[in-house]
């Protein structure tokens, strides 16, 4: 199963907008394991170096919160949702 770790601490004032991105992601990709990690509490990867920071499939995606769409985007890829690949289609003229 894919899996996307968040990495935040406590004391992190976009670390809380991560917490509701995650909150929001999950409903959407129920086929991707999606974890909130608190770095005070587990060890973190080489490659992390700040909060927030999005590692999918121990890759880091984002250093910082994305939106919410280019996250949907880049999960998608790999868990395709039928709410997300057309919220983020180009408009027909």
């Amino acid at each position: 199963m894919p899996r996307l770790d968040v990495y935040v601490r406590a004391g992190c004032w976009s670390c809380e907008e991560s917490q509701r991105i995650v909150a929001d992601m999950r409903g959407h990709f129920p086929g991707i394991e999606i974890a909130l990690r608190d770095t005070a509490n587990c060890s973190m990867p080489t490659d992390v170096f700040a909060v927030p920071t999005y590692v999918l499939n121990d890759q880091v995606l984002f250093v910082g919160n994305p939106s919410r769409e280019d996250l949907a985007k880049r999960l998608s890829a790999i868990w395709p949702t039928e709410e997300f690949s057309h919220a983020t289609a180009p408009a027909e003229s």
